[in-house]
């Protein structure tokens, strides 16, 4: 607590319009924590004994699992599909060595494997989440999360071992949702034995990707379920918010109006998009349709709350926008991002617009750099 209020002091001290100096003890402080924050990321392979910290994306997708030194990580699709429970069926996911778990009478058919069910049935995958958050209307979505998590995550090798794990900003009237969602999670996390906090999504893409700028910068993550923003000065969010429209949108948009399942849309969109050509297919050109609809609504959302910001940080300079997230994969996307920024007035300057190293890996590896400081 004593650490983060040195941070809002600091913080208030820098905003516009104060009047006073910036104390430069508490000053001193919150540079030491950006400097222990790009040591953490430099160092995250050579701790020798310490705990082996973990990141972990949750997202409504995706969950990805980062150990501190496997960075390599591992992914399930946050899925499943339910099935009634036949000794045939059991005989053949056993054989095939696919990832299920019992519930009720059922069998879910858990992760990727979820997936090739679902193609081949031509039927939808459930999920888990929705928005970003738990499903409170899947009564599966629980016990489901968790064995993902599961398959992702050992038991610790020793009580205490540290997690992060990832979190999205909360929807304006949605907040109590967001303390549901996250308490399952912890709960849960704690119960195997870690020793769990959670960062925002927008500040682990910050985390991960903006060190060489001391950790000032807009991070983004655009994912299935929504768009998480966070606007950092000196590793402190200073505005965090979210959108409620993601991946999942286009996907369902673009299947509504060309009658076909979101699942093919989804695969479709992410093993062939390409903005950099001229669309091969009516669905192709739906998708870039919308696409473009979400990157608009999201830069006017920013414009927005940054213009109606009672207090911003002095930046003496331009900073860097960084793109994570599955939805921003397809070939192209950071140049169909810039063009549209030059139509949304912005009351800060960018200095660029980047997209992340490995953007399905990025708010895991912030959780990572979090859990390891």
């Amino acid at each position: 607590m004593v650490e983060e209020n040195n941070d809002k002091n600091v913080l208030d001290d820098l905003l516009q319009g104060t009047s006073e100096t910036v104390n430069p003890l508490a000053l001193d402080k919150l540079i030491t924590k950006v400097d222990e924050l790009k040591e953490s990321g430099k160092s995250l392979e050579g701790r020798g004994a310490a705990k082996k910290a973990y990141g972990l994306d949750i997202g409504t997708s995706r969950i990805v699992s980062i150990k501190q030194d496997d960075q390599t990580g591992a992914d399930q699709l946050n899925a499943f599909i339910a099935v009634s429970e036949t000794k045939f069926l059991k005989d053949m996911l056993v054989k095939n060595g696919m990832a299920y778990t019992r519930i009720k009478d059922e069998i879910a058919v858990l992760g990727y494997d979820a997936q090739q069910f679902a193609n081949i049935f031509n039927s939808e995958i459930r999920r888990p989440m929705k928005k970003g958050l738990i499903t409170p209307t899947e009564v599966y979505a629980i016990p489901v999360m968790k064995e993902i998590i599961n398959l992702l995550l050992p038991r610790p090798e020793e009580l205490g071992q540290p997690l992060c794990f990832s979190v999205p900003a909360p929807e304006v009237g949605f907040e109590a949702d967001l303390v549901f969602h996250e308490g399952v999670l912890k709960k849960h996390l704690t119960g195997l034995g870690y020793k769990t906090k959670s960062i925002n999504e927008g500040m682990a893409v910050v985390l991960a990707e903006l060190a060489n700028d001391n950790f000032t910068g807009i991070g983004i993550s655009m994912g299935a379920g929504m768009c998480n923003v966070c606007l950092s000065f000196l590793s402190v969010p200073v505005i965090v918010f979210s959108i409620n429209r993601g991946g999942d949108d286009i996907d369902t948009s673009v299947a509504r109006m060309l009658h076909e399942t979101a699942n093919r849309v989804r695969i479709i969109k992410e093993e062939s998009l390409d903005f950099t050509r001229t669309p091969k297919s009516t669905l192709e050109n739906a998708l870039i349709i919308y696409y473009e609809d979400l990157i608009m609504t999201l830069l006017s959302t920013l414009s927005g709350i940054l213009s109606r910001a009672e207090r911003m940080p002095r930046l003496s300079q331009a900073i860097p926008i960084v793109l994570a997230g599955g939805t921003c994969m397809p070939n192209g996307f950071k140049v169909k991002f810039e063009q549209l920024l030059k139509d949304v007035p912005m009351p800060i300057a960018i200095s660029s617009v980047r997209l992340a190293h490995d953007p399905l890996r990025t708010t895991a590896m912030g959780a990572l750099i979090s859990a390891a400081v």
